[in-house]
């Protein structure tokens, strides 16, 4: 198969009935960018528009964090997800943060809300920027979210929470406790008396200045601003992608949930394993969605088709160069004419990979398992068979890689006009993507 000589600016995917749901666009929008050159584009078209922005970025940590994958049984290839590395001092990573800041604000709807996602050593000095920008009288809550994870400290205190500052656009603000309330049950409660009436509804009693007040197993407990029933993710939770620092599910859903309403308009300009973006859909909110990492892209890309719900997304790319040195595709495309009725003959076209090369220059280096042979389909983590209109592919059938196979479904078939010209998109497990023709038998 030949790469083709211009690629496409992104893609889009259906809703499972082959049809997009809005006329103004996606569900859902992904932007592979670097973040200000991203969120200085978006102005136009987002300028007032979203609902609700949550972002967890670098902590200016110094470090380098990973993205971790598997590949087979036994192998576990590391990739660099992003760098928390800002040189002497913090102005350069202020700076950075205040221009991504003032962004945001301008992309909030009047009653929208912002979420920032930091620990103790950037919260104080970015919340100086944030009232700044947004005005003291507009910052609602510190949120100490507090989890259980492994290592003691014996020189200090053990550090086991995040924080998260919770700001509104105007005091217009749209805030639903009573989506994230949940309800008290029959569970026993300090320093409360239990009570059963002759209906067997259980209530509990309290009395405080002079008065009693009365609560009932269906009335509900609403969330303080320290959250400590959220656990952090374990290294083998089912949700966990291989992302470092990847956040659990139930974390963003309290903050959608509480901050939005379906329908609408959610972003995350760090973006890492996908987390808010899967949340906001099952949950009926549309997204915005941006992150510099083509692995965050690729990642998500899977996440989102791995959901159980009819929802179109597209992704845009940055500019991606050709390099000097190609990988390689073999692949097959047989055409079959079979009928499904007397009256209505289809083709059928069978699209089947024999073999895949990546660039020459690209190196692995595999953690577990270092004697690990990686070849042919191996290679391979993700690809689909599909079209190019104007400026986008359509994929019409895709495959990816699960945790634990050792080479991904190597054949697809699809029913198509037998003159389409068909396109291979092809995504390999070092991060790179690659589109390829594939018009004629090979």
């Amino acid at each position: 198969m030949i790469a083709l000589d211009k690629y496409p600016i992104g893609e889009y995917h259906y809703a499972n009935n082959g049809t997009s749901e809005s006329l103004d666009g996606p569900w859902g929008t992904f932007y592979w960018a670097d973040v200000l050159d991203g969120l200085i584009s978006m102005v136009e078209r987002y300028e007032g528009k979203i609902q609700l922005v949550y972002m967890d970025p670098p902590f200016m940590t110094g470090c380098l964090y990973r993205f971790r994958q598997k590949i087979g049984e036994k192998g576990l290839l590391e990739h660099i997800a992003y760098s928390d590395k800002w040189g002497a001092g913090n102005k350069h990573y202020l700076d950075f943060m205040k221009k991504v800041f003032e962004h945001v604000y301008n992309l909030l709807t009047p009653d929208g809300s912002f979420y920032l996602h930091v620990d103790y050593r950037t919260c104080a000095y970015l919340k100086i920027i944030l009232d700044k920008i947004f005005g003291e009288k507009n910052f609602l809550n510190e949120i100490i979210w507090h989890y259980q994870s492994g290592g003691r400290a014996k020189r200090h205190f053990s550090r086991k929470h995040d924080n998260i500052l919770f700001y509104r656009k105007s005091p217009k603000h749209y805030f639903n406790i009573e989506a994230v309330g949940k309800e008290r049950g029959t569970k026993k409660r300090n320093h409360m008396k239990m009570q059963v009436d002759n209906n067997g509804k259980v209530s509990w009693t309290i009395k405080s200045g002079g008065r009693v007040y009365r609560y009932y197993q269906d009335s509900k407990i609403y969330p303080s601003d320290v959250w400590t029933d959220i656990s952090h993710l374990h290294q083998r939770d089912p949700e966990r992608l291989g992302y470092d620092t990847q956040k659990p599910e139930a974390l963003l859903e309290r903050i959608i949930l509480s901050s939005s309403r379906p329908g609408d308009l959610v972003a995350d300009f760090f973006v890492g394993s996908g987390t808010t973006l899967s949340v906001a859909t099952k949950l009926g909110r549309k997204w915005v969605g941006m992150d510099s990492s083509p692995h965050a892209m690729h990642v998500c890309r899977k996440r989102l088709l791995g959901l159980d719900v009819n929802k179109d997304f597209a992704i845009y790319y940055k500019v991606i160069s050709r390099s000097t040195s190609e990988s390689e595709l073999v692949a097959e495309r047989q055409e079959n004419q079979h009928s499904e009725n007397r009256d209505n003959l289809k083709g059928v076209d069978t699209i089947t990979i024999t073999n895949y090369k990546p660039a020459k220059k690209t190196q692995i280096s595999v953690l577990e398992n270092p004697d690990l042979d990686i070849k042919g389909l191996e290679y391979i983590d993700y690809w689909a068979v599909g079209y190019i209109k104007g400026d986008l592919f359509y994929p019409v059938e895709y495959v990816w890689r699960r945790d634990g196979e050792s080479a991904i479904k190597n054949t697809v078939a699809l029913n198509c006009s037998t003159n389409q010209d068909l396109v291979v998109h092809l995504v390999d497990i070092l991060g790179d993507q690659h589109f390829y023709k594939c018009t004629q038998l090979l």
